[in-house]
């Protein structure tokens, strides 16, 4: 059975929910808390379906005893970031260090202060509310940091991280300098059953030849007597994802390691005396020809079947066009906040400007580029000026000599501009193109782009 001091409405507000079976515990719990807001009282049996009628932070039980301890890890199960808070007998010190081995938040001695209980729920609350605020800003990082594109190979390619994220398959992903490899490793691991494991990442081509076998599997050392262990950052992963960034320029010898690693799913701390067993999804990422290095013996090719299980390739950012004005328009609004700037958007030259260069730094010289626009720009738009593009890695026009082709590819180009100036808005492309909705929606199907 589930009562309320209120009406239901209020249970979409931060309610209290006290769970006690004896009528007059529970009245007077009710009573030393209706300063508190909204109270929600539940007999033990109804507290699943009470769970799912409420939002509440914080639960008070009225008592411990083993039906409390398995009602307690029920509410954890459904809901791990819930403040339970048990009422105990002051004279029996077991029950409270059982309740809180058992995840209670705090527990409350009976006879027990109003003011004091009031305070306790204010501080579960507060402690509640500062978790919350902690995951959002975690999640706009994230998002932040999130891979854009709209593109036709951006959505192929997204489409492959969904699929490899749900399962242990090695990934190999492919990219030149500032393509985005190592948000791609992360959006792998955001989308993977150990989201909430950790992710962690080493560069093999930024630690010296002699301290990266250290790093990566560990080390120990008896020192005196003392034996002291320092973890690598494969066992540290353990759990979760392990990004070896740049693994082509891991040395041979390492190289020989990794692969009982890969294999075996094992670990040989340096002067360790037994193997650890770790459970990780490896990702790997590259901006070398490995084939090509292995080849030249310069990368081991049974180690790179091992890890290239699925290979990735993200392309660069001069063959999907279609993503450069989305990307700057992105990274735009990014720094407008983080700079405390209001730029309304791009001139027309800009934009012209900004289709019309290679991008040979990829992605990460365009985010660059728009930030240096930002700081620089004096009028209330960046200008191709702002941008301060080089002349010699404009694009050529690259067009071919048969008539029907260059006709075909000046329209896809005109169809893609007007998608993204307009932000995919159908009717403003069909006005920047000077054609009916139902012609734009041909033109869109024709040329297989994205919406």
């Amino acid at each position: 059975m589930v009562d309320t001091h209120q009406n239901l409405a209020s249970q979409l507000q931060e309610a209290l929910l006290i769970v006690e079976d004896d009528p007059d515990a529970q009245k007077k719990l009710c009573q030393a808390l209706e300063s508190e807001g909204s109270i929600i009282t539940a007999h033990s049996l109804s507290v699943p379906a009470a769970l799912q009628q409420l939002l509440t932070s914080v639960v008070i039980i009225g008592r411990c005893d083993a039906n409390t301890l398995f009602l307690m890890k029920e509410i954890l199960s459904y809901s791990p970031r819930t403040k339970v808070l048990v009422v105990v007998d002051s004279d029996s010190n077991s029950d409270a260090m059982l309740a809180m081995e058992s995840g209670a938040f705090d527990v409350v001695e009976r006879p027990f202060d109003d003011a004091l209980l009031r305070m306790l729920v204010r501080r579960a609350r507060h402690i509640s509310q500062l978790e919350h605020e902690v995951d959002r800003l975690k999640s706009y990082e994230r998002r932040q940091e999130s891979i854009v594109g709209g593109s036709l190979q951006m959505m192929q390619l997204m489409r492959m991280v969904d699929r490899v994220s749900l399962t242990d398959i090695n990934v190999l992903i492919y990219g030149e300098s500032g393509t985005g490899k190592a948000l791609l490793a992360r959006a792998i691991h955001d989308r993977s059953p150990r989201s909430q494991k950790p992710f962690v990442t080493i560069n093999c081509a930024s630690i010296p030849e002699e301290l990266l076998e250290n790093e990566l599997f560990g080390i120990e050392s008896d020192t005196l007597g003392v034996r002291r262990v320092k973890i690598g950052k494969i066992e540290s992963a353990h759990g979760g994802t392990l990004f070896l960034d740049e693994i082509g320029d891991m040395p041979l010898h390492v190289q020989a390691k990794v692969l009982r690693f890969v294999q075996d799913r094992v670990v040989d701390r340096i002067a360790g005396q037994r193997s650890i067993p770790v459970d990780v999804k490896l990702v790997c990422a590259t901006h070398q020809d490995l084939t090509q290095r292995s080849t030249e013996k310069r990368f081991r090719d049974d180690l790179l079947h091992c890890i290239a299980e699925v290979p990735i390739s993200i392309p660069p950012l001069r063959e999907r066009s279609d993503d450069v004005l989305l990307l700057a328009k992105t990274f735009l609004l990014q720094f407008n906040q983080s700079m405390n700037r209001n730029i309304a958007g791009f001139t027309e030259d800009a934009l012209e400007a900004l289709l019309a260069y290679m991008w040979p730094g990829n992605v990460r010289e365009l985010q660059n580029k728009v930030k240096s626009a930002v700081i620089m720009a004096d009028g209330d738009k960046i200008t191709a000026a702002d941008l301060a593009l080089t002349k010699e890695h404009k694009k050529d026009s690259g067009l071919p000599l048969n008539l029907r082709q260059v006709r075909e590819e000046a329209e896809r180009q005109a169809v893609t501009r007007a998608l993204a100036r307009a932000e995919g808005n159908m009717s403003q492309t069909a006005n920047l193109l000077g054609v009916s909705r139902p012609t734009l929606y041909t033109l869109i199907e024709k040329y297989a782009l994205p919406r």
